[in-house]
């Protein structure tokens, strides 16, 4: 019997985890302690700068003696790993980057230097770069200036509608399902992708098939194993990261990145009474996410975590460079609305015969939407006036914002089977059609 934890990781004990629960397995079983510090993920210096974030934790640590180092496989390899020679101005180190006043002009300084490593990297990719902060206001600011930049960007507090729900996909079982006899190769399945209208979500089905054609070969098969293979297929791809992760500390562990910038704000305030050091793990946690490069940012606060590294040889104090005035964009946060979000029933308590229905029928992706408010209901309104949609209660706009534009972000098909048993009784349509909206909030 044995047990595996990092008490240095520990970053829920608001949940009620704590090492003492590994401790209390030591003591109960008389457990032989074995500490794993081969790091296979990052450089040595960025695993010396988080040994150095680390170290002065108040509590006493299970590996206080026992810092992780890099693997003995990449035990002679440059410090700063192909950086060290790649990059004229860190050399492969930890930077600490000063980022101007306010999580705008942080925004900004984050993203003028991942686009300065992006200049040095022939194979730049953004879906394997991350930017994570204490709290999601400093993200916001990001966001925004990645749509302006024209950046593939993903929220970590946002997914992707169910890939089986999707217009494009159910039109693609329908097709599939009428095929005599029921067999199918990738020559059929793009030649039907051709003939639809191109969408992100098209976009993403060509990708299915693609994948499918690595795995199964160009060969004739049955539709039905094809169908059970997109329905995992958009489960795994719901996971998946396309573009630069914007994500709090928490909903990054676990992931790891060739290229992170650990924002600076909300660190260092204090609030845990009972455990002074959970902050500093949860930097600690973000730091060790990089594999390639990592760049800490600096508000010019104090920051006990990066106080920690003013004598580190494995950082480089960047100096502070001009920051141009901020377009108005970057007080905008866009919001993908989940499912949850959004009134699923709304257009199926509606006669087949309701103008709605052809209305939303007409609707794409990225095609412009109204919003307003009646009755306390948020509803979406084509540009003919008809309402093709309503928020759930559970949607909350963002404080002190008003939405300044509205577009279509999928459609996903629905039916009375798919409702809640309560509901189903409201329902006139067997199946339907719910726009799902991405909205654009600025301060009102």
């Amino acid at each position: 019997m044995f047990a595996v934890g990092d008490d240095d990781q520990n970053i829920y004990a608001f949940r009620g985890s704590s090492v003492e629960f590994i401790r209390k397995f030591e003591e109960d079983y008389q457990a032989r302690p074995a500490f794993l510090v081969d790091n296979y993920r990052s450089t040595r210096h960025i695993i010396d700068a988080a040994n150095s974030v680390i170290k002065p934790s108040q509590n006493q640590r299970m590996k206080v003696d026992n810092d992780i180092r890099i693997d003995r496989g990449r035990s002679r390899d440059p410090a700063g790993g192909r950086w060290a020679a790649l990059d004229p101005v860190s050399h492969g180190k930890v930077q600490v980057l000063p980022t101007g006043l306010d999580a705008v002009s942080q925004a900004q300084a984050a993203m003028a230097e991942l686009q300065r490593l992006a200049s040095l990297d022939t194979g730049w990719d953004w879906s394997r770069c991350a930017v994570i902060a204490q709290e999601w206001n400093y993200l916001h600011p990001l966001r925004s200036l990645c749509e302006i930049e024209g950046i593939p960007v993903d929220m970590a507090n946002e997914e992707i509608p169910s890939v089986w729900h999707l217009r494009e996909t159910q039109a693609l079982l329908g097709w599939l399902r009428r095929r005599d006899p029921a067999l199918v190769e990738i020559a059929d399945l793009r030649a039907w992708l051709s003939g639809q209208m191109p969408t992100p979500w098209t976009e993403l089905l060509q990708e299915a098939f693609e994948d499918h054609e690595v795995e199964a070969g160009p060969a004739e098969i049955p539709v039905d194993s094809f169908i059970e293979w997109l329905a995992e297929w958009g489960r795994e791809a719901r996971k998946r990261q396309r573009g630069l992760l914007l994500a709090t500390a928490h909903r990054a562990k676990g992931l790891e990145f060739d290229h992170v910038i650990v924002l600076d704000g909300g660190w260092g305030r204090g609030g845990q009474v009972q455990d002074p050091d959970a902050e500093r793990r949860l930097y600690y946690v973000a730091m060790t996410r990089a594999r390639q490069t990592l760049a800490l940012g600096d508000l010019g606060e104090l920051n006990p975590m990066t106080e920690a590294l003013r004598d580190s040889a494995a950082v480089v104090w960047r100096e502070p460079v001009g920051i141009p005035t901020p377009p108005p964009e970057l007080s905008r946060q866009y919001r993908q609305l989940s499912l949850r979000e959004v009134d699923l029933g709304f257009a199926g308590r509606k006669p087949p015969q309701h103008r709605l229905h052809p209305a939303i029928a007409e609707l794409s992706p990225n095609d412009p939407l109204r919003v307003r408010q009646r009755s306390g209901k948020w509803e979406l309104l084509n540009y003919d006036g008809v309402v093709v949609g309503k928020l759930a209660q559970a949607f909350e706009p963002p404080e002190g914002m008003a939405c300044h534009r509205a577009t279509v972000f999928a459609v996903v098909s629905w039916s009375r089977n798919r409702s809640e048993p309560q509901y189903q009784d409201q329902v006139l349509c067997d199946t339907w059609e719910v726009v799902v909206p991405e909205l654009i909030f600025e301060p009102s």
